[in-house]
């Protein structure tokens, strides 16, 4: 497969790449750009955690020792003052601070923080009673997140130290750096096993289908490394096989066709001539002669008549114009334009005709229909020489059922004979005919929403039925 810059292989790996680099462009981001406001975000989350547990529990009578427990389990400092600066208790992780009695402030140890006089006007100024804001301690103790509450009998202040990140982030940097090299190298070298995976059954496939503009159809497509492309090629496959069929039948039907319009064409050539050489003064002869040239003209008539249906058919240009019709009736009116044929060459109709079965139907299509039915019948009707037309209800449809009495057909062609171009390997058609007939009926009755089938047993004959709604 030849490889451009809009070819699959080369989109595929621009793709892969594009994908890698967008997922270390992120890791960068997240762990290098943003780590320290990240870290201070969590770290602000956790310390007004632990605040509002002290809040809860700040009327519990042995809140002290629950201070001294908290500043140890979360690395925290935390005061209890007044308004005024007065510190009641104090503890940090270290363990806690000495209880002042009320005006003595000898013995503390732990001295108020410098920001105190700016935690207690941002607190007076909080509108919920909670602030959370961040200080510099200096050089050599960093910064601290200060958050705190006012309780009902004084401050609440918990202070936690904000580790610095640039040594994390150094490192950070570094492995990031490696990692970045190794996952681009491995992002190109999968991406290229990917593409070269995907490209070559998709070549493959592609080379095979352009076989399929020139006549040839392969009998089985490549398949690739992924369902979807066995899918495609399955289908391909099918296909394939379904368009070499309708070639092979398109081929048989230009054969049949030919030779159809061959013999007509023949007699006609013929006939003209023994009029103009023969039989032209004799008007006996000559009637007869037209007689025959007129039979074959219409012969001709039938076979390009029933073309032109069926190519419309399938184009999808027939249109219908329905109305609310005596189906009993139509059934009727179509046999009896047949009975003068059967009387002269012998054959019969066996009906059974329920009355008044209306349908939503284009009248003359399905009169086209029953022709075609009962003139495919005549031409397989058995030894009895008798054709069985059934016009009945059959729960909300009415049903019409014409049947022969003949060869039957074979099992394994019952879904065949009615697609395009199909001709049963076991009849031979005793009388002239197009050998469309079917074809234009599945055509009209699909047109109608119709259901319709046959049913078949060798050497008993063949039931064509359809099925309108009522």
């Amino acid at each position: 497969m030849k490889l451009t810059k809009n070819s699959f292989g080369v989109k595929l790996w621009g793709y892969f790449i594009l994908f890698a680099a967008v997922i270390l462009s992120a890791l960068w981001l997240m762990q290098i750009v943003f780590l320290q406001s990240f870290y201070e975000g969590m770290k602000t989350q956790d310390v007004q955690r632990v605040m509002e547990a002290l809040i809860e529990r700040s009327d519990d009578e042995n809140f002290e020792a629950i201070l001294d427990q908290t500043a140890y389990n979360n690395s925290v400092l935390i005061y209890l003052t007044d308004s005024e600066g007065d510190v009641f208790y104090s503890t940090d992780e270290h363990g806690p601070g000495k209880r002042l009695r009320p005006g003595d402030r000898m013995g503390f140890f732990r001295p108020l923080p410098d920001y105190f006089s700016d935690f207690t006007s941002r607190l007076g100024q909080s509108d919920n009673g909670r602030i959370s804001f961040t200080v510099d301690k200096g050089d050599f103790r960093g910064r601290a997140l200060v958050c705190g509450a006012a309780l009902q009998n004084g401050l609440l202040c918990v202070e936690a130290r904000l580790d610095p990140v640039d040594a994390t982030t150094d490192i950070l940097r570094t492995q990031l750096m490696y990692v970045t090299i190794v996952a681009l190298c491995l992002s190109l070298l999968i991406a290229f096993f990917i593409t070269r995976r995907f490209s070559r059954p998709v070549a493959s496939i592609t080379s095979q289908a352009k076989e399929l503009a020139s006549g040839v159809f392969p009998r089985n497509f490549d398949k690739g490394f992924c369902s979807e492309l066995d899918e495609l090629a399955d289908t391909l496959t099918y296909a394939s096989a379904e368009l070499s069929k309708v070639e092979g039948l398109r081929r048989e039907l230009i054969a049949n066709i030919s030779h159809d319009l061959r013999t007509p064409l023949t007699m006609i050539q013929a006939y003209t001539e023994m009029i103009r050489d023969i039989s032209g003064d004799n008007k006996q002869k000559r009637e007869a002669h037209l007689g025959v040239i007129h039979n074959e003209a219409e012969r001709l008539t039938i076979l390009v008549n029933d073309i032109l249906e069926l190519s419309s058919l399938q184009a999808g240009n027939e249109t219908l114009e329905s109305e609310n019709i005596d189906l009993s009736s139509t059934v009727k009116k179509v046999i009896s334009r047949f009975e003068p044929i059967f009387e002269h060459e012998g054959c019969k109709f066996d009906t059974f005709i329920e009355p008044d079965q209306y349908v939503y139907a284009d009248s003359p299509k399905i009169e086209q229909v029953l022709y075609n039915l009962i003139g495919n019948a005549m031409n397989y009707m058995g030894e009895d020489r008798t054709i069985s037309v059934k016009v009945k209800n059959n729960n909300g449809w009415s049903r019409v059922e014409i049947a022969d009495h003949g060869g039957g057909i074979e099992e394994e062609e019952l879904p065949l004979i009615w697609e395009r171009y199909y001709k049963s390997k076991t009849h031979s058609r005793p009388k002239a005919g197009t050998g469309l007939g079917l074809s234009i009926v599945k055509g009209i009755l699909e047109l109608h929403g119709a259901r319709f089938g046959a049913d078949s047993t060798v050497g008993q004959g063949s039931t064509f039925w359809f099925e309108l709604k009522k």
